[in-house]
């Protein structure tokens, strides 16, 4: 079954983009979220300052998020990819606000308890493992950071806010693997937040559709781009590719009330337009279809 953007789907599985890797999920009867950060923090804020969760504008981008899913305001979950701020920081917040679970690493749950979330709303995950979401299956593949200077670490103590930036340490980073049963039992989305890969982790994954996190990309070689390509999408057999975390995260999602299309990361840290074109050379070479995802944007499945 293929997806669509905008359209009416088959099921009523839906996923909606919300820039960097954070995506709302729901089969209408029940909505997760990766990652859920929202804060996005100017970068003067990122560069001198601690961060905290942006509370109003956390809660105006969950409202509208609910909004244009059609569905009420609760979360059965929170898979967060790694946990730098940009994907981990606002998950404790919104779990509490909206009753989800947060699923992660160790270090994750360190950024939880920072802001006291109950241990019952963690569920901790050493590497590979597998969760329920609602009638959603999430399987959890350790996977790789993009090769960057940020790359590594882990937190061995609560992450108390406000923190600086570099506080956030990555501990694990994970794939995603997405089930339901609405679309037959076999696995249907993979989710690759960062542009990062272990050689091999996709063994006896098939999917149709592949989220395709490209942060820093751009600043890594062509032969990377091309073996984090064939891992990612050739070898799971995905003729459906959504580029994903290629945005400016210091920009915000709603802005003076109004919503916000995505802009590139400076070409200082990532060179977007690069791997793009690298990327639609081997979609076009591969028979695959390539998405750019903007903010706001709803696939139907």
């Amino acid at each position: 079954m293929s997806a669509s953007l905008e359209s009416t789907p088959a099921a009523n599985i839906r996923a909606l983009f919300l820039g960097t890797s954070s995506m709302a999920w729901t089969d209408g009867r029940s909505t997760w979220l990766v990652d859920g950060f929202f804060s996005r923090q100017p970068l003067s804020e990122v560069i001198f300052t601690r961060l905290k969760v942006d509370e109003t504008q956390v809660s105006a981008v969950a409202s509208e998020m609910f909004k244009r899913l059609n569905m009420p305001s609760t979360l059965t979950g929170i898979v967060v990819a790694h946990s730098h701020y940009d994907h981990s920081m606002d998950a404790p917040w919104l779990a509490k606000q909206y009753g989800a679970r947060v699923v992660g690493s160790e270090s994750t749950w360190q950024i939880a308890k920072g802001q006291d979330l109950p241990a019952t709303q963690m569920d901790v995950m050493p590497g590979n493992g597998r969760v329920k979401l609602g009638e959603f299956e999430v399987q959890l593949i350790e996977s790789a950071h993009s090769p960057t200077g940020f790359t590594g670490g882990f937190n061995a103590k609560p992450v108390f806010l406000p923190a600086h930036a570099l506080q956030f340490k990555e501990g694990i980073s994970y794939s995603f693997v997405v089930s339901h049963p609405d679309l037959g039992p076999a696995p249907f989305a993979l989710i690759q937040p960062s542009a990062g890969f272990v050689p091999g982790q996709n063994k006896g994954v098939n999917v149709k559709h592949v989220f395709l996190g490209t942060g820093g990309l751009g600043k890594s070689s062509d032969a990377y781009i091309s073996d984090y390509w064939q891992e990612m999408v050739v070898n799971t057999g995905a003729k459906q590719v959504y580029l994903i975390h290629w945005d400016d995260f210091t920009q915000p999602l709603i802005n003076q009330g109004q919503l916000a299309s995505l802009k590139p990361m400076p070409k200082l840290l990532d060179d977007f337009q690069r791997s793009l074109e690298l990327l639609k050379m081997f979609s076009e070479r591969d028979g695959v279809t390539l998405h750019v995802l903007d903010a706001w944007k709803l696939i139907n499945f």
